[in-house]
């Protein structure tokens, strides 16, 4: 029988057995592979869905979604542009009649299956979603860092050949946005982070930053004041999640005419903002949002993504307590880039 993991919004959990979904008029059923955690699931266990609806519960979570089509209706064939048998990767959010929604978040478990998140051996795919064929010679966990690359090369967008880009935080975002940047030519990548970053940093360096720094032990504004001969940032992400004093950092090291892009969800308000930073300086601060599914599985399907890097750990469906430990960093002397989950 398969299975579904149901995010209860209490920090409770269930594995439940649930038939498989009925074939809908345009839609497709999905046989999941494997699904990718993020710490949008972090929040979305704890109750806290971080998406424009604030989420439904029960629901089926994931959205970082990597699976073969298993059943699929002329008008979604025609729609979708592929067929039964093929590895996709599938847009988070869904293009509907009455706006757009958001798998693993927004549908409660009585609509239809209640199967439209990753957590499961399989989901449907309704009118209004958009899916692009992977590459099949990988594994399905490491191609689901697709998803962080729909989000990040639309974040570095206004990042110029030649420039120089401080990208904010080590996660798996920002690890996406380095590699992003890269492709697009940028020219001094510099990340930051905190001491228990390490095996972040580093990995940042493998992927493709210059310089990474260590802001509890390094005086950050005098490092990259260095590194870039006092010239500072021409684009600074702050892809860091939790506290916002990231973004009162980004001001420091952006050079005057520089572009903020604030993409990592904080956790409090920010206190202390000097508002006139950003005319006085001529800052422009821009919204980390954007989804390019099509560009994101493109770079993957050429090679020019270090999956298996970028790719951290995995587990079983139904070692997923495990998981969420680890992708939540409360595993003690033990950290991973990124966690997901193997389904099939």
């Amino acid at each position: 029988m398969p299975r579904a993991i149901v995010f209860k919004g209490d920090e409770t959990w269930e594995l439940r057995e649930v038939p498989k979904p009925a074939l809908r008029p345009g839609c497709a059923v999905l046989r999941v592979e494997a699904v990718g955690i993020c710490h949008s699931d972090v929040d979305q266990f704890r109750g806290h869905a971080p998406v424009p609806s604030g989420g439904v519960f029960p629901a089926v979570p994931g959205h970082e979604i990597v699976g073969r089509i298993d059943e699929i209706t002329p008008e979604a064939q025609a729609q979708f542009g592929v067929r039964e048998g093929d590895r996709v990767g599938v847009r988070s959010v869904v293009r509907g009649p009455t706006g757009s929604r958001v798998y693993g978040f927004d549908f409660p478990l009585d609509e239809g299956s209640g199967l439209f998140g990753g957590y499961a051996d399989y989901m449907e795919l309704v009118p209004g979603s958009e899916v692009h064929r992977l590459r099949d010679d990988l594994p399905a966990t490491e191609l689901t860092v697709y998803e962080c690359l729909t989000n990040a090369i639309t974040w570095i967008r206004s990042v110029q050949p030649g420039q120089t880009l401080v990208v904010e935080g080590p996660g798996h975002m920002g690890l996406a946005a380095i590699v992003g940047a890269r492709a697009a030519g940028a020219g001094t990548i510099i990340v930051t982070g905190l001491a228990g970053d390490r095996l972040r940093l580093d990995t940042a360096l493998e992927v493709g930053a210059d310089h990474a720094i260590d802001v509890e032990n390094e005086d950050v504004v005098a490092r990259v004041a260095e590194i870039t001969g006092g010239a500072m940032a021409d684009v600074v992400l702050d892809a860091a999640s939790g506290n916002p004093v990231t973004l009162k950092t980004a001001m420091r090291i952006a050079r005057t005419g520089a572009t903020i892009v604030a993409a990592g969800m904080k956790d409090r308000l920010l206190d202390g903002f000097d508002v006139s930073q950003i005319p006085l300086r001529h800052l422009t601060i821009a919204p980390g949002g954007g989804l390019d599914l099509a560009g994101a599985c493109t770079m993957i399907n050429e090679g020019k993504v270090p999956t298996g890097v970028l790719h951290g750990a995995s587990f079983p469906l139904e070692q997923f307590e495990d998981a969420l430990a680890l992708a939540d960093r409360r595993v003690p002397g033990q950290d991973a880039v990124r966690v997901s989950l193997k389904v099939a």
